[in-house]
């Protein structure tokens, strides 16, 4: 069973507190610790640190993607370089926040071999791999080397609780690059609201058929089991505004729409 969103948030909250608690352990380390090591924010340095230790991942490769920074920017530039001689056997996953809109743009990112899921962690940056070091930056200007297995082990077990609940990212990118379909924005405003079927059906004036179609395909999409939750998605993902009954204009499938039937529609 998936995590809650209750229970995704706190474990987002945990590591945001692991992040603090690290940068904390920096702050109190004598001369000669070397647990923590502060990265200079100069980009060619930052790249290449990271691109150092991803090098060394032998089986899996885990990116979390801030907001826009010197580290993201260089975490990613990073992955772009080391990908192609990566061993095959490597599984690299990315978590990264849901503010890139185009296919073309997160093609530019990242290359095909990684799993992309979006996720908003705080600003959090970091690189999981299956080494004891790991980088970790939870400001823009605070990027880290953590030399400690505990503390990889730790962050990376963060991850893979975020990972199921993420929304995969080919489901994101067709809803929100696809033709506009105002039929099928009417559908997710129904069901933000909660109507029933019949009464959703004549709002948006077709038949209880059509819509239930509209509905399935919908589900299908956001990756949900219930409706509720597809409402509840549909306003994460920002296809709805928050606490409001209105439709956003925001792009949904239109090859849903090509895939309902003329005989279905009334």
């Amino acid at each position: 069973m998936l995590p809650t969103t209750e229970v995704l948030e706190q474990d987002l909250l945990k590591v945001r507190g692991l992040v603090e608690s690290m940068a904390a352990q920096r702050r109190n380390q004598t001369a000669n610790d070397s647990l923590v090591t502060q990265l200079s924010l100069n980009p060619e340095s930052l790249e290449e640190a990271a691109q150092n230790l991803m090098s060394q991942a032998s089986e899996t490769l885990c990116l979390i993607i801030g907001e826009r920074s010197e580290t993201a920017t260089a975490v990613i530039s990073a992955f772009r370089r080391i990908a192609p001689v990566l061993a095959p056997q490597v599984t690299v996953r990315a978590l990264v926040p849901p503010v890139t809109r185009t296919r073309e743009a997160l093609a530019a990112l990242f290359p095909e071999r990684a799993q992309v899921r979006l996720a908003m962690l705080s600003g959090l940056t970091a690189v999981v791999s299956d080494a004891k070091t790991t980088l970790v930056s939870n400001t823009p200007g605070d990027p880290s080397l953590i030399h400690n297995s505990s503390v990889a082990t730790n962050l990376r077990a963060l991850f893979d609780t975020v990972w199921p609940t993420a929304q995969v990212l080919d489901q994101h990118l067709r809803l929100r690059e696809q033709s506009h379909a105002e039929e099928l924005r009417r559908v997710l405003g129904c069901l933000q609201e909660g109507l029933i079927d019949d009464v959703a059906a004549r709002k948006v004036s077709m038949s209880v058929r059509t819509y239930r179609r509209h509905v399935a395909d919908l589900m299908a999409l956001l990756g949900t089991s219930s409706r509720f939750q597809a409402g509840a998605r549909a306003v994460e993902t920002g296809l709805l505004p928050r606490r409001s009954t209105r439709v956003a204009a925001r792009p949904v499938p239109a090859d849903i729409v090509s895939r309902v039937s003329p005989e279905c529609s009334t």
